[in-house]
């Protein structure tokens, strides 16, 4: 589904003034992705609306986005190690469950 941003430029992912995707850094078109995918709520035993929760959002473009489709974080970077440094230092705001979730921090 491609991104929508508020007049100030804030990301429905919860990324602000960022029109970027977070993996690539290309800038569009662009995507909301789950960094913890939604299909996989009951593996991580939270509730569903941690999974679905702004801080659980990034902007992904699409091409990143649909090839990291239901993966984990883990198994995404194993395959693209080039796209965590980016990640990290973009996705500072997610919530400290999603955080712990990803095992990335």
């Amino acid at each position: 589904m491609p991104a929508r941003f508020t007049k100030r430029g804030t990301a429905v992912s919860g990324r602000k003034n960022k029109k970027q995707c977070v993996y690539c850094g290309s800038d569009g078109p662009l995507s909301v992705d789950h960094v913890v995918p939604k299909s996989q709520w009951r593996k991580y035993h939270v509730k569903r609306r941690v999974i679905d929760n702004p801080s659980n959002r990034v902007t992904a473009c699409i091409k990143c986005n649909g090839e990291k489709g239901s993966m984990s974080p883990k198994e995404w970077f194993a395959l693209h190690p080039e796209y965590k440094t980016r990640f990290m230092r973009e996705a500072k705001y997610l919530s400290n469950d999603i955080k712990r979730l990803t095992g990335l921090w």
